[in-house]
């Protein structure tokens, strides 16, 4: 598992690592680290000059147009002014915006107003094409109208980006960051319906229904995060796409952590689910940014599973090494790329899991098979037995010597017999007993058929059999004529239960 798992998620990471950075930050014209920000009217028709008294100084980053209605000066400084391209001002916030450079009006996105009535929503990513003449070398004003009253959350950075650069459509930026990761849908789409049929085939169910709800929602996130390239949507639909991140990651990290649960802890598994859950809530709750909660709901319940999983180490210590290896490296991988994990490295991540997952379950369906075909053919063997004992009126004798003296037992005195290492002991009907030197498997094959063999140790006379008692556990209790009672092993209590009826 481990070893096809490491080199795997290596691989799918480096791929993701290499594809070019098209969101990143840096812009053609090089904006200083501080804006002012100033209060607007809608009777604004022109930038104001930045002088209000409720003007101030802001880092670029926490630009907040949320309940405002605001005007945001930038200042864009150029070595030389680009020729021979399409220039475009890039704003992906959430916001309505008008935008000005130097004075001059370049576009429209929705109205940004001084309440929700007034306001016409934008769209969440735009591009305004800027005539090169606008510009000059040295510094150049740029001043944006915003506003942002609609919407259901409040985000702690609604502004994402302004910057001049080449014109290019803003979802074909968008897409240019997140194909790579597009890459890895079919593998989760494949995933889902392989793990929907094993479950179908009742073959380990329930963790088969993880694993396809798993793939489900690394499927639908990895939609819900293209979406933002794929589709022009107005800027409230964002906070739609957030919730919906946030929960698809919750979804996935507490169904991971409860098929860990469902592996390794079987018999406390709903406390441990409850506190799995109990994890996911908190990442949700507990952070300000919907980035951070969506990341700490994918770091939280697989840290929590990892140590189901070493609790488990003193009765399955290689998988549970494995797996709690496995689990570390995906949490490692969200900690030390934590700002591009959610876009990119979260998905080659999870396919690689996943393919770690299809190899675990694989190995245990053949060894389920395996186990199954054994079974059914102790089954069918005892089923051939079953079907001669009510026919089989044979008599067989045994010659047995014991203190000196040979007796020979009829078969049909005999109640129970009794294996007692390289020896068996005979019970019979009387209550008399005799060490017999033979073993239970050369007694299988030299009694008549109706003697069964109920447990590893035991052969009953089935003509003797008064009752079988089912206990808790699946094994049982079968009780003879002779007043004796012997147990009967859990894989055969079905067979004999149905010879009973």
């Amino acid at each position: 598992g481990m070893r096809f798992f490491v080199p795997i998620l290596f691989a799918l990471c480096c791929a993701a690592w290499s594809a070019p950075p098209a969101s990143a930050q840096s812009d053609a014209a090089v904006h200083r680290q501080f804006v002012t920000v100033c209060p607007a009217s809608q009777a604004d028709s022109v930038p104001p000059a930045p002088d209000h008294p409720d003007c101030q100084q802001v880092p670029r980053w926490t630009i907040d147009p949320q309940g405002r209605h605001l005007w945001a000066y930038f200042t864009l400084t150029l070595d030389e002014v680009p020729a021979n391209r399409p220039l475009g001002l890039s704003v992906s916030a959430k916001a309505s915006s008008h935008a000005y450079l130097n004075g001059v009006k370049i576009g429209e996105n929705g109205q940004p107003a001084d309440d929700r009535r007034a306001e016409k929503p934008g769209k969440m990513d735009v591009i305004f094409p800027v005539p090169a003449d606008l510009l000059h070398p040295g510094d150049n004003a740029l001043a944006v109208r915003m506003s942002s009253h609609s919407g259901w959350l409040t985000l702690s950075s609604p502004v994402h980006r302004v910057a001049l650069d080449g014109y290019q459509s803003p979802q074909y930026r968008m897409l240019n960051w997140y194909w790579p990761s597009f890459l890895t849908f079919g593998a989760f789409i494949l995933g889902a319906l392989y793990f929907l049929r094993t479950a179908s085939l009742g073959r380990q169910c329930v963790p088969s229904l993880l694993l396809a709800l798993m793939s489900t929602a690394a499927a639908l996130q990895l939609l819900v995060e293209v979406s933002r390239g794929l589709l022009d949507y107005n800027y409230p639909i964002h906070d739609l796409r957030l919730i919906a991140i946030a929960g698809l990651s919750a979804t996935f990290g507490l169904t991971l952590a409860t098929f860990v649960i469902w592996r390794f802890r079987p018999a406390i598994k709903w406390w441990l689910v409850g506190g799995a859950a109990a994890c996911t809530v908190a990442a949700l709750v507990l952070p300000s940014g919907f980035d951070a909660k969506s990341g700490l709901a994918l770091l939280a319940p697989p840290l929590f599973a990892t140590g189901v999983a070493l609790s488990a180490v003193r009765t399955r210590l290689v998988d549970a090494l494995v797996f709690a290896g496995c689990l570390l490296l995906f949490a490692s991988i969200n900690l030390f790329a934590a700002g591009q994990f959610l876009d990119r490295y979260f998905y080659f991540a999870i396919a690689a899991l996943m393919l770690f997952l299809f190899i675990q379950q694989a190995d245990a369906f053949a060894r389920e098979e395996s186990s199954r075909q054994q079974e059914q053919s102790r089954a069918d063997r005892l089923q051939y037995v079953i079907d001669r004992i009510e026919t089989s009126d044979a008599v067989t004798f045994l010659s047995v010597r014991d203190m000196g003296r040979t007796h020979r037992i009829s078969s049909q005195d005999i109640a129970y017999i009794k294996g007692a290492g390289d020896f068996v002991e005979l019970v019979l009907t009387s209550g008399e007993t005799h060490l017999h030197s033979a073993t239970l498997n050369d007694l299988e094959d030299e009694l008549p058929a109706y003697f069964l063999r109920v447990h590893r140790s035991y052969i009953a006379n089935s003509k003797l059999i008064e009752s079988l008692q089912r206990n808790a556990s699946g094994t049982g209790e079968l009780r003879l004529h002779s007043n004796h009672a012997l147990p009967v092993s859990r894989r055969i209590m079905p067979k004999i239960k149905a010879a009973l009826q």
